[in-house]
């Protein structure tokens, strides 16, 4: 630290009634360094040079620091006025950003909201309610691609990347938003054909149907942390076409429960190994790492996050 600094901060701790300075003494203090002349600054700010030096004097006051040596020409900073006004610099551009984040905050949203969900996510949740969120928010175009991958958000300009279970890579943020548990489940004419598990072990002996894009697509993990390696019958990077296998009788599969949950409760598939399965997978939210989030991106998670949260 340089005697400047070491100076500011002996001067400010034995002055324990220092009050912090306004905001409006710290800009006319920013102002008369970079314009040099209290004339200036007044005619700037539309004061008068009498105002204008009226702040000064009350800053360096509360300060117990000389900032300013002034001549009848121009006014110039000592040295610990030079310190002093970087970090006036530094403050009031903090303020100006965080007002600018209110702005954009309170800013109507508009424009293209670019959408990738999976197809069974946006079935529950995306699409039953999507009339509501367009005539709440009707400057915003919806584009939503059903999809299961995991794509490059910033290089794509997506938006939003939701109901994947699976993390992004990149600096994309991504939240946990909800959960759900995997089945693993086959269809009764199968189960007939080829016998019913009763543990992991058995899936070794069985047609196993997976998603291709589950690293690794061959090994299957239980609650009691037993893995199990199996040799995939059919992989698939569809969550619906392994659906449409199992239902055919062509394999067992693991899906999220709720993709499955019709069909179990009427009878077309059967739930396997529920005692060992995983208890809880996370759904996840991601969208690009930007100082700000767009009010557009903002207003759609809160409101589907909210129909989530929603007996």
């Amino acid at each position: 630290m340089n005697n400047c600094l070491e100076y500011i901060l002996l001067s400010l701790t034995r002055n324990q009634r220092l009050t912090m300075p306004d905001l409006s003494q710290m800009e006319t203090f920013v102002l008369t360094s970079e314009l040099g002349s209290l004339a200036a600054v007044a005619r700037k700010l539309g004061i008068s040079p009498a105002a204008v030096s009226k702040q000064l004097t009350r800053l360096e006051k509360e300060l117990g620091l000389q900032l300013l040596m002034r001549s009848t020409r121009r006014v110039e900073l000592t040295e610990v006025g030079i310190n002093y006004c970087l970090q006036c610099q530094r403050i009031l551009e903090e303020v100006e950003e965080a007002s600018a984040l209110i702005s954009q905050v309170k800013a109507v949203p508009y424009g293209v909201l670019k959408i990738v969900s999976g197809r069974h996510f946006a079935a529950s949740y995306i699409v039953p309610h999507m009339k509501e969120f367009l005539l709440k928010y009707p400057e915003i175009e919806l584009n939503l691609e059903l999809a299961e991958r995991v794509p490059d958000l910033n290089l794509e300009a997506i938006d939003v990347l939701i109901g994947m279970s699976i993390s992004v890579t990149g600096d994309a943020i991504q939240k946990r938003i909800a959960t759900t548990s995997y089945s693993f489940c086959a269809s009764p004419d199968y189960l007939k054909q080829f016998g019913i598990p009763t543990k992991p072990d058995d899936l070794k002996n069985h047609r196993y149907i997976t998603h291709s894009m589950r690293k690794p697509d061959n090994e299957l993990v239980f609650r009691n942390k037993e893995v199990i390696t199996v040799s995939p019958y059919i992989r698939a990077n569809d969550a619906q076409t392994m659906l449409d296998f199992a239902l055919e009788g062509l394999g067992i599969v693991k899906l999220h429960h709720y993709v499955v949950k019709e069909h179990l409760e009427s009878g077309a598939l059967q739930e396997l190994l529920s005692a060992y399965n995983t208890s809880e997978i996370p759904i996840y939210v991601a969208y690009p790492q930007r100082r700000y989030i767009s009010s557009k991106t903002r207003c759609f998670i809160d409101f589907i996050v909210g129909k989530i949260k929603q007996p």
